[in-house]
């Protein structure tokens, strides 16, 4: 088979000239990545599913807080991720009235869930399991965050857990925090939608 030296020569002629020029008729003729359909998604009104959409995509989003927040305690040699989140329990504990006029019909929503971290340090690896008592708010807007109580420590383990403590700018809190501002926004993009 015989073939011709200006036609490879053309065909790489041309293959040069596409491959040149056309970034530049992309630039040029103003080509925009398709918007993504933010309609495909809305906060889901109902506590249980919301809750059930929030504590899947929890670890993923605390995980970035801590990427975002946690530089020292890397250098140090302790690194931190979040494995899991449990389902939620949606059951409300009786809050004492401590007001003069009742409380309002539209109280915050009690979800209590458990997440499980794992700890790298110093050539070891240690499993903590976290406990987590959310409290949100239905508005005219979407679901807010109005404070989270987390307790550490295993209850399994011969010491006492710790008392519970206010954590709402914790990194869990953040993780929900930011998921339900993406909820608002209609960004999130759960793999069970």
């Amino acid at each position: 088979m015989k073939v011709s030296f200006l036609k490879v020569g053309q065909a790489n002629i041309l293959g040069l000239l596409i491959f040149c020029l056309l970034p530049i008729q992309l630039v040029n003729s103003q080509i925009k990545p398709a918007k993504q359909d933010n309609k495909s998604f809305t906060c889901p009104n109902q506590l249980e599913t919301l809750s059930s959409l929030l504590l899947k995509d929890l670890p993923q989003y605390s995980n970035r807080v801590i990427l975002r927040t946690q530089k020292n305690p890397r250098s140090l040699g302790i690194r931190k991720y979040i494995i899991i989140a449990s389902p939620a329990e949606l059951e409300p504990l009786n809050l004492p009235n401590l007001q003069y006029q009742p409380l309002p019909a539209d109280q915050p929503q009690q979800i209590f869930f458990t997440v499980l971290e794992r700890q790298y340090q110093n050539k070891q690896v240690f499993t903590i399991q976290t406990y987590h008592w959310l409290f949100l708010v239905k508005t005219n807007d979407g679901w807010r965050m109005v404070m989270m109580f987390s307790r550490f420590g295993d209850s399994n383990n011969q010491s006492p857990p710790a008392p519970p403590i206010e954590t709402t700018d914790g990194i869990i809190g953040q993780g929900v925090q930011l998921w339900l501002r993406d909820c608002r926004a209609r960004t999130v993009r759960s793999s069970t939608l």
